[in-house]
């Protein structure tokens, strides 16, 4: 290729790579300063980054102009393409595409005077065309930077983070005062509430809020373990109650006996049942054998017991009331008609009531 015909190829291929760089630029660049913005402002009013560190991330919306370059490298025409184009808008007469097929043309001064029409011709970058898609992304990005942002976090007022941690506390209280939780697991509530408490105080409603959930959750979690275990203890007491075989209806109360030291449903039990229990524990004496009276008397302290903790726990709004009301309905030993058993009837050869001999 010829000096003359190489020149005006590489200023044609500039040209075109700068008009398709504006053009890719401007779609590049609407599409980072929208993202950077919309980023800009989330770290500074959720995040509460300072203005100078959050306006640091602009300086990513140059990567655009790189990935603009780029694509716009690729878009630019071949040797060949440029001298036919140069040709075409020098008049098409064919010199131009002569010469560079051949390296050499007896009419250089006539394709001298195409490349010149034909790089004439070219038109100018238009530079504030590609710039009209930025001017909004701009603005905004601007905006996400130099808005001034409240001291205290958007949000739900304070005062209803305030009731809700109220709430939260006295559920945790009613949990503590019904049930015998494990110290390990009281002491790991309590200090998740405490957490929760020092962060409203600092102003994250988002972790604050979604905090309070999750602890709300563990709480009616233990309640309604504390529940299912009701419910089999009440099927234990039911069988107590209507089982004529002694032996087997104290086996029925001890299970319930230790289903109800498991759920740790123990605290509304009287003094005096505790009394007939082995010290520190929820289970009979080795070798001990209740007689009919003594185990009407347990058998009924144990009912109280366990209608006691869950009305605590429906009353301190861990528990609905309605499934307490379900529980009792489908189960003799939390219902009304608990079992046949008379506290005050001794047994004799003659017994016919169930737990008789």
């Amino acid at each position: 290729m010829l000096p003359e015909l190489a020149r005006g190829v590489a200023a044609l291929r500039r040209r075109r790579f700068l008009a398709g760089w504006l053009e890719l630029a401007g779609t590049h660049l609407q599409v980072a300063l929208f993202g950077l913005g919309a980023a800009v402002l989330y770290l500074r009013v959720f995040e509460r980054w300072e203005r100078a560190a959050a306006a640091a991330l602009l300086a990513w919306a140059g990567v655009g102009l790189v990935t603009a370059a780029l694509l716009a490298r690729r878009r630019m025409p071949g040797r060949a393409s440029a001298a036919a184009w140069l040709d075409v808008h020098g008049g098409a007469l064919g010199a131009v595409v002569t010469e560079d097929e051949l390296g050499h043309s007896a009419w250089s001064a006539r394709a001298g005077e195409q490349l010149a029409a034909a790089l004439a011709a070219l038109p100018r970058p238009a530079l504030a065309r590609a710039l009209r898609p930025v001017v909004l992304p701009a603005l905004f990005a601007a905006l996400a930077c130099g808005v001034p942002i409240p001291a205290e976090v958007l949000g739900p007022p304070p005062i209803v983070a305030t009731a809700l941690l109220a709430d939260l506390e006295a559920k945790l209280e009613t949990l503590e005062e019904t049930l015998a939780l494990p110290p390990e697991e009281a002491e790991e509530l309590a200090a998740r509430l405490e957490r929760i408490q020092a962060e409203a105080e600092r102003g994250q409603p988002a972790s604050t809020f979604e905090a309070i959930d999750r602890l709300g959750q563990a709480l009616e979690d233990e309640a309604e373990r504390a529940l299912e275990a009701a419910q089999r203890a009440g099927e234990d007491l039911a069988q107590a109650a209507g089982d004529p075989d002694l032996a087997q209806a104290q086996e029925a109360l001890e299970a319930a006996l230790a289903g109800m030291q498991e759920a740790g449903l123990a605290k509304e039990l009287p003094a005096g049942a505790l009394e007939g229990l082995q010290p520190g524990t929820l289970s009979l004496p080795p070798g001990a054998q209740l007689s009919s009276r003594e185990l009407a008397q347990l058998s009924q302290q144990l009912k109280g017991a366990l209608q006691a903790s869950l009305g605590k726990l429906a009353s301190g709004k861990l528990l609905d009331a309605s499934q307490l009301r379900l529980l009792e309905g489908a189960l003799p030993g939390l219902g009304e008609g608990f079992g046949e058993l008379d506290p005050g009837h001794e047994c004799d050869q003659d017994c016919k009531q169930p737990g008789g001999t």
